[in-house]
């Protein structure tokens, strides 16, 4: 897959990570429905250049850890390092779904479902970077450290995996290898699965890179000292480049790789990664020092988006904010959301009016100055996911003051005292304690103030938490922890290529931080994962539902869809997104048309 199935949660300070993967856009206009409007792809023209360097930039506040490991990495921005230079082994299609039988792919998919089985077939051109063949040894290697029983570290192996004949008794220690793993030969491999769940099209229990074996046995011999081994700080490489130097924090220097199997594609011979903060970034990019920067943020965007030496190209991202309910808690020993029904928001009609109380509308057009636009349904699905998955006419909370005041007083929620805020329906003095982040912005207090003083409007009471805004790590501690003093909070998703969302919003899953579950969305999240999945038309028509139904029982006010936008010097002679997102064009086939960049 071109990109993995996690990468960085936004929503709190956790360390979960979620893959992305692209999707295509018909236009050269982005999809995005902000104010702001962006062209996907850029041709600068000119001549190109032999033996250039490419410099991008990562946009980060904090140091690379230097964990270069494309399997087991925990930072999202040490990902960014490996994704277009080492990781990567399938191709995927326009609903990021691992493509079958593609005999150019480092290594062939192939799934039998009637069988239960995968079978990888390692391209027989395909090189380590120090000249060694890749073999089905490799792959078993990979898997064989997932469930490592000694790594116990590992944030990486999940239950998905247990879906591995035998995966689950060499985890716990009771087999010596995992039965379900064989090699065919060398260069092949069989995984025999107990069960075929669709979102093994999603790389649900599957490994999308493998690591060398004998980097892989000499880590494992010491997993006190895993992070110091050769496999994390220098990989050995199948892709197109390998790390050659690595400033501790700072920057990596990747060189094209000799052995790589598509070496004559190879247009960019060095690529420099460089960490750039936010407070930097305006100045660096207008001096011609980055020439590609992804994910650039509101601040950066206005430093430069009238810049002369390059152009901001921007899609819609697979980021959705919202504002969450806390309808019960997690119990712990049950492993599963316990739906509290005395909860302050445990009426649906509560919960709607919290929705039409605010013009959602106009925050994102105005506080974050048309970057990001009003999501729809459950706000999962996001244009970037494609047509399968995203709802063009769904719908959203608009505000209309009168409809939340009469669907509040239906709640039995009242002015008994005449002060203007409502009182719950035993007549109580009733206050819902908000959870929002100071994030660094400095929107952050309009923000929450925004909220508060639509939600006022209408009769509600609503406070921030201890009175002020919360740091991130206090903020991730108390909702994850169902701190009882938080009623609603603020938080926000990086979404992951699997559209099931099982792991965010599931009975069982502790990221589901509403606490909220309902017979309605079990079978929905049930029929998710059946066989009557792998057909296109019923997969379609069963996301919607659950759109649908988890849009009507609200246990979240979806707020925001964002654009990511992309920051291209014009020495890069031409630029695509659409295509980079399906595969179609790769970072080191582009060109560049000078030495130095743009100022």
């Amino acid at each position: 897959m071109e990109r993995k199935k996690m990468l960085k949660v936004v929503s709190s300070a956790m360390a979960l990570t979620m893959l992305l993967a692209g999707c295509s856009s018909a236009s050269n206009k982005s999809a995005s429905q902000g104010a702001v409007e962006f062209k996907t792809s850029v041709d600068n023209g000119g001549t190109a250049i032999q033996d250039g360097k490419l410099k991008v930039g990562i946009l980060s506040g904090d140091p690379l850890t230097g964990m270069f490991n494309p399997v087991f990495y925990l930072q999202a921005t040490d990902y960014y390092v490996m994704e277009d230079t080492m990781a990567g082994t399938f191709s995927t299609d326009e609903a990021y779904r691992l493509k079958q039988d593609v005999d150019d792919d480092p290594v062939k998919f192939h799934l039998d479902k009637d069988k239960k089985e995968v079978t990888l077939t390692v391209n027989k051109d395909l090189k380590w970077s120090n000249g060694k063949d890749v073999t089905a040894d490799d792959i078993i290697a990979t898997y064989n450290l997932m469930g490592n029983k000694a790594y116990t570290d590992n944030v990486r192996y999940t239950d998905e995996f247990e879906v591995i004949e035998g995966m689950k008794d060499y985890h716990d220690g009771k087999a010596s290898s995992i039965s379900g793993i064989t090699k065919k030969d060398d260069k092949t491999v069989v995984i025999k699965y107990t069960e075929i769940k669709p979102s093994l099209l999603w790389g649900s229990g599957f490994i999308s890179t493998f690591l060398n074996k004998d980097q892989v046995e000499a880590a494992s011999k010491d997993f006190s000292k895993f992070s110091e081994a050769e496999l994390n700080t220098k990989p050995l490489s199948y892709g197109p480049y390998y790390f050659d130097k690595v400033v501790n924090g700072e920057s990596v220097l990747a060189k094209a790789n000799p052995y790589f199997y598509k070496k004559d594609d190879v247009k960019i011979k060095e690529i420099e990664y460089k960490v750039v903060s936010p407070a930097q970034a305006s100045a660096v990019i207008k001096n011609g020092e980055i020439d590609y920067m992804k994910s650039l943020t509101t601040g950066v965007y206005e430093g430069v988006k009238d810049a002369k030496n390059g152009a901001v190209l921007g899609q819609p991202d697979f980021y959705m904010s919202y504002v969450g309910f806390k309808l019960g808690k997690y119990d712990k020993e049950k492993g599963e959301s316990v739906v509290d029904p005395n909860a302050k928001a445990a009426d649906v009609r509560v919960r709607q009016a919290f929705g039409y109380a605010v013009d959602w509308d106009q925050i994102n057009e105005k506080i974050y100055k048309g970057l990001r636009f009003t999501a729809t349904d459950s706000g999962l699905y996001p244009p970037r996911r494609g047509p399968m998955f995203y709802n063009k006419d769904g719908k959203k909370f608009t505000k209309d003051v009168e409809k939340a005041k009469k669907l509040l007083d239906e709640a039995g929620l009242k002015d008994t005292d005449g002060d203007g805020l409502r009182e719950d329906k035993n007549g109580k003095k009733l206050t819902f304690n908000f959870a929002i982040r100071n994030v660094g912005q400095d929107f952050d207090q309009t923000l929450a103030d925004t909220f508060i003083k639509s939600w006022k409007e209408v009769g509600l009471d609503v406070q921030l938490v201890d009175g002020k805004l919360m740091s991130p790590k206090d903020w991730s501690q108390r909702v994850t922890a169902d701190d009882p003093n938080i009623d609603i909070f603020q938080g926000a998703w990086g979404l992951g290529s699997n559209p099931n969302p099982s792991g965010l919003i599931g009975p069982t899953s502790p990221l589901n931080y509403t606490r909220y579950t309902s017979d309605t969305l079990t079978k929905n999240l049930e029929a998710l994962s059946s066989q009557d999945m792998f057909d296109d038309e019923k997969l379609k028509a069963a996301y919607r539902k659950f759109d649908t139904d988890f849009a009507n029982e609200v246990p979240w006010l979806p707020f925001s869809w964002s654009t990511e936008m992309t920051w291209v010097n014009k020495r890069i002679k031409n630029l695509d997104l659409n295509k980079m997102n399906l595969g179609e064009q790769k970072l080191y086939q582009l060109e560049l048309t000078s030495d130095t960049g743009a100022k």
